[in-house]
């Protein structure tokens, strides 16, 4: 079981049709911790062009904060670290009580060395052990043995991230060249359909920082690739036996703020790239993100829900369309002290995300939703009961600010890489599909 107690507000940025946002340079740490300087998506890739389209593969870039937007709150500064030492694992479980509408989970320690359960070897990707869903959907790139050669043809290895890791070349959407990383398994089998996981970077970061692990938040240990590239999923895919396929996208330009109308199209461009060359099943392609990144997530489970099984947003607000009518799963964390992209209400921040899914799919709408409480240091999930069968809504809030690395050993304050109670519990999330 997991605890947790971040200590990070991220600089809200100025956006007109967002509701949150975070950069990771300049702010002070929560409870009045000094502000430290730094970059979380700053490291640039060895192979920092896009190849032969050309373009400078991004470091990190600052952005100012101070601002209210709506569903968000005022936040000055920002703080990073890119340490951290190599180590793998991850741990959570949750817990049993029950809450009316649905059943809520608090979280309490648990040391580093495990790793959640949850869906069965290859989770139907590999062919078996869903709980939820059905047989794989092979794409066009099943049947292509050199897919991969032709995909990462020109790409260059990324500095600091996972020898898998490929910044691919001459990608373009819209006429214009973009950056985009692509994290294929060692042992990538042409005959064996995948998961596919968009990864998208938060305010202030970077694709190459996705893919390094870099800390999106504060300071903390363990924000490597090996611990927590693409937000510490890749890890928990390796340690469950079920290695996936990441991509994590970059802006246009890099270090600009996501345009959805833009960003979703590159979505597609991405999508039918990767399922024309490498083995995808395509009935198992899911979005991640933090903050900003968690925006465009959910922005696409609306405007994207019948291309995608499922979205795990990690600090989400309204982006993109308002709401969607096709059903998709869904998974929301939010900290109860997050000032920049807050918890909300029904309606809006993150309360309003989930709740704004929980009807689409059917789910029993309790009167009130249980939440961690400020200064419990742990965190509570709901599982919305009576959804459609195959489209489950969970949400995890916890004690504590803008951040997707809360600590979980029950004792230290801070964030880690390693035992950050969320990847664990996404994976599980992702894993049942």
């Amino acid at each position: 079981m997991t605890t947790h107690r971040p200590f990070f507000i991220a600089t809200l940025f100025v956006v007109t049709v967002a509701a949150c946002s975070s950069s990771e340079s300049d702010a002070p740490g929560g409870s009045g911790s000094g502000g430290k300087s730094g970059a979380s998506g700053g490291a640039t890739s060895s192979g920092g062009r896009l190849g032969a389209a050309g373009s400078a593969a991004p470091g990190g870039s600052t952005a100012t904060g101070g601002s209210t937007v709506t569903g968000g709150g005022t936040a000055t500064g920002g703080s990073t670290a890119t340490g951290g030492q190599s180590s793998t694992g991850g741990a959570t479980g949750e817990g049993g009580s029950t809450a009316t509408g649905g059943k809520s989970s608090s979280g309490g320690a648990s040391g580093s060395g495990g790793r959640a359960g949850g869906g069965g070897a290859g989770g139907g990707a590999a062919g078996g052990g869903n709980s939820i869903g059905g047989a794989a959907k092979p794409s066009a790139g099943c049947s292509k043995a050199d897919g991969l050669k032709t995909l990462t043809v020109g790409g260059s290895s990324v500095k600091g991230a996972p020898a898998t890791s490929t910044r691919l070349s001459g990608v373009t959407s819209g006429g214009k060249p973009r950056l985009v990383i692509i994290d294929v398994p060692a042992d990538y089998d042409p005959k064996k359909p995948y998961r596919l996981i968009f990864s998208w970077r938060q305010l202030g970061g970077s694709d190459t920082g996705n893919a390094t692990g870099l800390h999106p938040a504060g300071d903390g240990p363990n924000f490597d690739a090996n611990s927590y590239a693409y937000f510490g999923l890749r890890r928990e895919a390796l340690n469950a036996g079920q290695p996936a396929i990441f991509v994590a996208p970059d802006t246009d330009p890099a270090g600009a703020l996501w345009d959805y109308n833009k960003d979703s199209v590159y979505f597609d461009d991405l999508l039918k790239l990767v399922t024309d060359n490498l083995c995808i099943d395509e009935s198992r392609v899911f979005t991640t993100g933090f903050s900003y990144g968690a925006m465009m997530s959910y922005g696409l489970s609306n405007g994207r829900a019948s291309k995608l099984r499922a979205a795990v947003t990690m600090a989400p607000a309204q982006f993109g369309p308002s709401s969607g009518t096709t059903p998709i799963a869904y998974m929301s964390t939010t900290g109860m002290s997050d000032g920049t992209c807050k918890w909300g209400n029904a309606t809006s921040g993150g309360e309003g995300c989930v709740m704004q899914h929980a009807k689409v799919n059917g789910c029993t709408i309790p009167a009130s939703l249980p939440t961690a409480a400020v200064g419990s240091k742990k965190y509570v999930c709901y599982d919305f009961e009576g959804c459609m069968p195959g489209y489950p809504v969970k949400v995890c809030t916890f004690d504590g600010p803008h951040t997707p690395s809360s600590i979980d050993d029950g004792t230290t304050v801070g964030e880690d890489g390693l035992k950050a109670f969320i990847p664990p519990l996404a994976w599980k999330f992702i894993s049942q599909f």
